[in-house]
């Protein structure tokens, strides 16, 4: 990370990271006038907003499909390229399967960026990638006049083992493995309020691989998945409540925030997304009157390579939560399913 990048590529952009996403309520209306896709190997589609595709290779094997891009969220070209790189694996992480191979895609304003940066971008991703257990196998590149990047990653599982945000039951323990913040805090960032310096947590948190170190029995136990990015924590725990079928209750209070996102919170510090993410998820919660507000901007801070949020066998939750605190220190129990309520998400 360096401490003075040469270029400000935040400055470059209007929106940064996976808060230049669609609104999430904007997204579901498109997606819901498609037609709808349907096979008998299309294991997992659009219909409940998941994380990737799966497609069923037979023999148990599966294909697991799923592309990410978006303008840079930090400044330094090295750590750009290593946070879209751990963003679009995280998808494949997040259904409990291997990334073998990511292609490129690339918008790149050549005339007023020099190449280096480019160079810098990619030695950020490919290292990454490589570090996933992945290769870069090509990609598409245009000039445009805004950076942005990303990757469409394949990987591999098994449909006997496979997650997805439809599996959670009543009982079941929430986990959350990183802290939340990322939004805030790059947006700081952007507007002067925040030093490169001040943002090592969040890089960190950021370029960490979503690769939980479980065992078989471990990955058993967790009964549904989704990755936590662009639509917040809220967000995301509605489309796992309602692919469920479930209510989440959720203690706000446990929720993890990264180093200085508190402060940046409680000094209004926001993005258009943590707007359009309250807007997306208003009618579908409980219990907001006694969240403060700094702690409610958390629940739909819009997160760049953010965690993984679990529902677990409450039986073997202790056992996961130690095992991936190995690897992930700001693991937290953050809630417990419930049966389906009058509304998806219970706050507390």
């Amino acid at each position: 990370m360096a401490a003075n990048p040469p270029v400000r590529l935040t400055k470059t952009v209007t929106k940064g990271g996976c808060a230049a996403k669609l609104a999430a309520g904007t997204l579901t209306d498109l997606l819901r006038g498609l037609p709808r896709q349907e096979h008998p190997d299309l294991l997992v589609g659009t219909d409940f907003l998941d994380d990737a595709a799966v497609w069923d290779l037979g023999g148990g094997r599966t294909l697991v499909q799923t592309l990410d891009f978006f303008t840079p969220i930090v400044d330094d070209p090295y750590d750009f390229g290593a946070v879209a790189a751990a963003n679009a694996l995280s998808d494949v992480f997040a259904m409990n399967a291997s990334p073998a191979t990511a292609l490129t895609v690339l918008a790149y304003p050549i005339d007023t960026l020099p190449v280096e940066i480019l160079r810098a971008l990619m030695a950020g991703a490919t290292d990454t990638i490589n570090r996933a257990g992945a290769r870069l196998v090509g990609g598409h590149s245009i000039d445009d006049e805004t950076l942005k990047l990303g990757f469409s990653v394949s990987g591999f599982g098994t449909a006997s083992t496979m997650w997805s945000n439809r599996g959670a039951r009543p009982g079941d323990v929430l986990v959350l493995t990183k802290a939340v913040g990322t939004g805030t805090l790059t947006g700081a960032l952007k507007n002067d309020e925040l030093g490169y310096d001040d943002l090592g947590a969040a890089i960190a948190s950021m370029t960490r691989l979503n690769r939980l170190p479980l065992d078989d029995a471990q990955r058993a136990a967790v009964r549904a998945a989704t990755d936590v990015t662009g639509f917040g924590l809220l967000g995301h725990a509605r489309h796992l409540a309602d692919g469920s079928d479930v209510s989440l209750e959720i203690d706000a209070a446990a929720v993890p925030l990264l180093e200085g996102a508190r402060a940046t919170l409680e000094r209004g510090i926001l993005t258009k997304a943590h707007r359009t993410n309250t807007d997306y998820v208003a009618a579908h919660v409980t219990g907001r009157d006694r969240i403060a507000g700094a702690t409610w901007w958390a629940l739909v801070d819009p997160q760049t390579s953010g965690g993984l949020l679990l529902a677990v066998d409450p039986g073997a939750a202790d056992a996961l939560v130690d095992a991936v605190r190995s690897d992930f220190p700001e693991t937290e129990r953050i809630g417990r399913v419930a049966p389906r309520g009058e509304h998806a998400l219970v706050l507390g």
